[in-house]
């Protein structure tokens, strides 16, 4: 037991990037658990023990500060976790309950959210090397603020925001180094359809969401995350018979129970609750089966996020054989995909990407489109799968704790 390498989440149970939380189980909360393939991993791993540290804040996925009910909730968080573990079928034996930050050591890696707001309760006091995930960036410059004083070590995510967001370099000013991993398919996603028996367009999906905050408006004028998906969503005249778009607003113009500043707070927390639960948001999106439609055309598109993110479905089209058609980024070369091998681009705008498609979808082009589409499925399938980026991962930022150590002379 000595011997292991521990690494310690803060609230793991209620942390939806890793494990289906009680916001998902119990109020039917829809959330992509984009790393559960890194819990995965650890646990069949023995030399590794995996810590959860219960913070003061139990049920943190509420976002809820009024104090005396969160007081009341936290006297619950470790029956909470208990529940969480259960429902996720994970041994409770293989996860060690850290129940104050005292018992986090020096030499422990800490693996930290930026999602999850109540994990940086407390963390300036911890002397120990933190990671935190960047993934789920919004991009107010308080968040900046946030990140200086629980005096992380280091910062991780799909993508390097320093290099690819003008938001980021804009309003933050957090010098730490990055490493970066790329998105990791579901294993549902399997290319199980012959690429000459699909249809000869291109399958466009993904969520269109607004950041209507000052920083996000200031540097990109319009409040649109995701331009491309909606000009597509947008233009289905003019991209007919080249793609089949299912793109759709995140809450789908259904805003649910307004919150007002008079309301009582039995009522304010009534409303919450109804619409985190009931508000329609992509009802669109997860009302067809996503792989059966990957498996149904020869090309995809996901458009990127402006802040120069793809969105995690090309990675899933890619697996399921579609030749990924995006925008050449530097994330993508970041994870060793080449243009015209792995995936196609385009320069961004609709006239252009009606171009591309149109000159994959005549005959003498076929064998060429094809090609891309094999390359690519092959490649993401070899490298983008859970174990292989979860080992790398964890290699990376090992390295890094490593280097902070002997800067610290531990």
């Amino acid at each position: 037991m000595t011997n292991k390498k521990r690494i310690v989440f803060v609230n793991l149970h209620s942390d939806w990037m890793l494990v289906k939380s009680a916001s998902v189980y119990v109020f039917k909360y829809s959330a992509a658990v984009k790393h559960g393939y890194l819990m995965k991993y650890l646990l069949n791993q023995p030399e590794y023990e995996i810590c959860n540290y219960i913070n003061d804040r139990g049920f943190s996925w509420l976002r809820n500060n009024n104090g005396s009910l969160m007081k009341f909730l936290n006297l619950f968080r470790f029956a909470e976790n208990r529940k969480t573990m259960k429902v996720n079928g994970i041994d409770p034996k293989k996860i060690t309950v850290l129940k104050s930050a005292s018992e986090i050591k020096p030499d422990d890696l800490v693996i930290l959210y930026n999602i999850c707001s109540d994990n940086y309760r407390g963390m300036d006091g911890v002397h120990a090397f933190k990671a935190l995930s960047m993934l789920h960036f919004h991009g107010a410059a308080s968040e900046s603020d946030v990140i200086n004083k629980a005096n992380v070590s280091c910062l991780f995510g799909e993508v390097n925001l320093q290099k690819s967001c003008e938001l980021y370099r804009r309003y933050y000013h957090v010098d730490k180094p990055w490493v970066t991993h790329p998105f990791v398919y579901a294993e549902r996603f399997q290319n199980k359809v012959p690429f000459c028996e699909r249809k000869n367009m291109a399958f466009a999906t993904g969520t269109i969401t607004y950041k209507h905050h000052k920083e996000f408006v200031e540097t990109y004028v319009d409040p649109c995350d995701q331009p491309t998906r909606k000009q597509i969503k947008d233009n289905p005249e003019f991209f007919k018979d080249t793609i089949f778009c299912t793109s759709s607003d995140y809450l789908e113009d259904d805003a649910g129970k307004k919150i007002n500043a008079k309301d009582c707070f039995p009522v304010k927390l009534y409303k919450k609750i109804y619409n985190r639960t009931h508000v329609g948001k992509q009802k669109t999106y997860y009302s067809f089966d996503m792989v059966e439609a990957f498996n149904s055309y020869k090309m995809c598109i996901v458009g990127e996020e402006i802040l120069g993110i793809p969105g995690i479905g090309f990675v899933e089209g890619m697996a399921c054989g579609c030749a990924y058609i995006g925008q050449d980024m530097p994330a993508y070369r970041d994870w060793g995909l080449i243009p015209g091998v792995h995936y196609i681009t385009y320069d961004g705008t609709k006239e252009d990407l009606k171009r591309v498609i149109e000159y994959y979808q005549k005959d003498e082009h076929q064998a060429e489109l094809e090609q891309i589409a094999k390359t690519g499925c092959e490649y993401v399938r070899m490298n983008f799968n859970g174990d292989a980026v979860a080992k790398s991962l964890l290699e990376r930022l090992e390295a890094q704790q490593k280097i902070w150590l002997e800067q610290r002379g531990k």
